[in-house]
């Protein structure tokens, strides 16, 4: 599901005049900004489940960080890593409990921008966060940030690239919440064939391009169908994971933001239940 032309119309008019007024306001050259916005307007070519992805790398060239990271809020305490550049900026696992990070939670809950001004090796350099009326949904940690970039500091930089993205930040946020419930098979939590098909192959491109890890686990299914494992295999998994079907109904699992490591972890615990499985070496190309 892609923004529909007049949603796109609107929102590159709406940024048109926010351009505008944060060029006045940051006092750096036109040029520059017009360059920012080009390249941010860039990524309105994704599909709305690629936007968090590529938005990583996006902000990261934008901000001169090289490490940089974009969490989602799965509730009012915990969000889960979504999109990363670089081992270092998941330094802090795929899951943080935001609301216990001291000063970082006082600030991004004040609508302010954190800054790390003690250095804190275990704290990012910058942090923001986007709210959806009173509720943070999206969170971005850059660990490392340019100060010689469009002749503004790094957090009125932040400020102004935030504004443009925070619709589009948002709208894709949200598309991935409602995502499996729009596109379940019938009386299940499993994705239909040609919905999954697209989801993996998001996710895989990313992995490629170094902006995720995630692996795939193939079910043998012997005498069960998709809904009875399903139904078994669910509890061994995470909200963010998503069982889908391939090949004509045969049972899949993708684990997002899961290394090798981590994915074998996660099939002992589905052969302590019964089920053989195996890890598939799939290319986005392929599917």
């Amino acid at each position: 599901m892609q923004l529909t032309t007049e949603e796109l119309r609107n929102l590159l008019a709406e940024k048109d005049r926010e351009i505008a007024e944060l060029k006045h306001q940051s006092g750096a050259p036109e040029d520059n900004w017009k360059a920012t916005y080009d390249i941010i307007s860039s990524l309105e070519k994704y599909k709305t489940e690629e936007v968090l992805f590529y938005a990583a790398q996006i902000l990261g060239e934008e901000m001169g960080s090289k490490n940089m990271a974009i969490y989602t809020v799965a509730n009012r305490e915990y969000a889960r890593l979504y999109s990363s550049t670089s081992l270092e900026a998941r330094k802090l696992g795929n899951s943080i409990k935001y609301v216990a990070m001291g000063e970082l939670y006082d600030e991004l809950k004040a609508g302010r921008i954190y800054v790390n001004e003690s250095n804190d090796e275990n704290r990012p350099a910058l942090a923001h966060a986007i709210y959806a009326e009173e509720d943070i949904r999206v969170i971005l940690m850059f660990w490392d940030v340019s100060k010689e970039k469009h002749g503004v500091s790094p957090v009125k930089r932040l400020t102004v690239i935030e504004t443009l993205l925070q619709k589009t930040l948002l709208h894709a946020s949200r598309y991935m919440s409602n995502f499996r419930r729009k596109n379940y098979l019938e009386g299940t939590n499993v994705l239909n064939e040609d919905t999954f098909r697209v989801l993996l192959k998001a996710f895989l491109e990313a992995k490629e391009r170094g902006l995720t890890e995630c692996a795939l686990v193939e079910f043998e299914m012997g005498y069960r169908d998709y809904k009875s494992i399903s139904l078994q295999a669910a509890c061994k998994i995470r909200l963010t994971d998503y069982m889908g079907v391939l090949n004509g109904g045969n049972f899949y699992i993708l684990l997002a933001n899961t290394d090798i490591k981590s994915a074998e972890i996660v099939q002992g615990r589905f052969q302590a239940i019964g089920f053989k499985t195996i890890l598939k070496d799939v290319q986005y190309k392929d599917l």
